[in-house]
């Protein structure tokens, strides 16, 4: 949970303090204030990635010298978390003040968002689904990273060998297909559970939604509990074809999460509503297995209310009641007015202040310097 959050400097927030409270928390506000860029700069400082897909010089605000983000976290492993950016040092990290690795950095603040980019991430390209499967991962267990990093290099080395030809696959493909059995099988049961944990999240929410079905589909296609050596002789068999065409072929880079809703891709069956309500439930399941896993997440939802009508963003707003911090950001407060529960904030000019009459934080809340 966030304490107490200070931005400086990225994108158009100059500077903000802020000491959120605990549960359900709403930032309302006009088109163009921030709000966005006040859940992208959370998100970053706890992952040290945009979910804009932005690099870190892209946010720095017009003007300033780079920027810095800093969070007081308490539960958990509970620390001070900084995160900053500058053309001179590029991207620095640190937690309790020291300088620290990336693995070391993502213990201290679990996150999980959902933004208006994550809307292709149902019916869209593969590589947006496996980017989930590893955020998943990782989330619950950033020592994972170990294992992506090894693959990605293995990956790397070979692209370079068929890019001159294809010499010497053999010793790689044998990496290859060790890092890719461990990967597989990590993706294969973190689905199995997702799709549990979301068909638990649609049974009990109230949404009216029926069932959406999750299957892992690997690349190659190999049975579960599959041996390294199997993905081996998989991978020797595209040696050929690799070579013709001058790249990896085979392997979990190919992988796919496979959506299906009412028997079809979601890509024809959903309406806009119905992704959004389906995206919210899918992240409602993703924070439950982090928590499941001794993680539970901060929940971040931009945009929240975006394609829903008052029913369903209830329904919505419910799926995140009990959790231990969510905070969502709207431009339409009017669409909220009867929901209960949670402190609501508004960002204007800058300025993050608590809105009269909504519950607020135990402290003083917020600071604009």
């Amino acid at each position: 949970m966030i304490q107490r959050f200070v931005c400086r400097d990225f994108r158009n927030l100059e500077r903000i303090e802020w000491r959120p409270a605990s549960g359900r928390q709403l930032v309302v506000g006009s088109n163009g204030t921030g709000k966005t860029s006040l859940l992208e700069a959370l998100y970053l400082l706890a992952t040290t990635r945009s979910f804009r897909g932005a690099r870190p010089a892209e946010c720095s605000r017009r003007g300033a010298p780079g920027f810095y983000l800093e969070a007081e976290v308490a539960g958990g492993r509970g620390a001070r978390l900084g995160l900053g950016w500058t053309p001179g040092s590029g991207v620095e990290r640190r937690v309790n003040g020291k300088a620290a690795s990336l693995a070391e950095h993502l213990e201290v603040l679990p996150v999980v968002a959902w933004s208006e980019a994550d809307g292709e991430l149902l019916d869209g390209p593969p590589r947006l689904r496996r980017r989930l499967m590893d955020q998943g991962l990782v989330a619950e267990r950033p020592a994972t990273l170990e294992l992506l990093a090894r693959y990605r290099r293995a990956l790397d080395q070979k692209r370079r060998l068929l890019t001159d030809g294809g010499g010497g696959l053999a010793a790689w493909n044998q990496l290859l297909s060790q890092a890719a059995a461990e990967l597989s099988a990590h993706r294969r049961r973190y689905v199995d559970r997702l799709a549990a944990e979301l068909d638990a999240v649609l049974a009990g929410g109230g949404l009216e939604l029926g069932r959406v079905e999750l299957r892992y589909r690997p690349s190659p296609e190999l049975p579960a509990g599959s041996s390294s050596a199997e993905l081996l002789a998989a991978l020797e068999r595209s040696r050929g074809e690799e070579r013709r065409q001058r790249r990896p072929l085979v392997g979990p880079h190919r992988d796919d999460l496979e959506m299906r809703w009412r028997g079809e891709g979601l890509r024809r069956q959903a309406s806009a509503g119905e992704k959004k309500l389906l995206g919210l439930a899918l992240t409602a399941a993703r924070g439950r297995l982090m928590a499941g896993a001794g993680r539970p997440p901060v929940y971040l939802l931009d945009d929240a209310d975006g394609d829903l009508d008052r029913a369903r963003l209830a329904a919505a707003w419910r799926l995140f009641e009990g959790a231990g911090q969510v905070i969502a950001s709207s431009h339409r407060p009017e669409a909220w007015r009867e929901l209960a529960g949670g402190a609501r904030w508004r960002l204007e000019g800058g300025r993050l202040e608590a809105v009269a009459g909504a519950r607020k934080a135990p402290r003083d809340t917020s600071v604009n310097g």
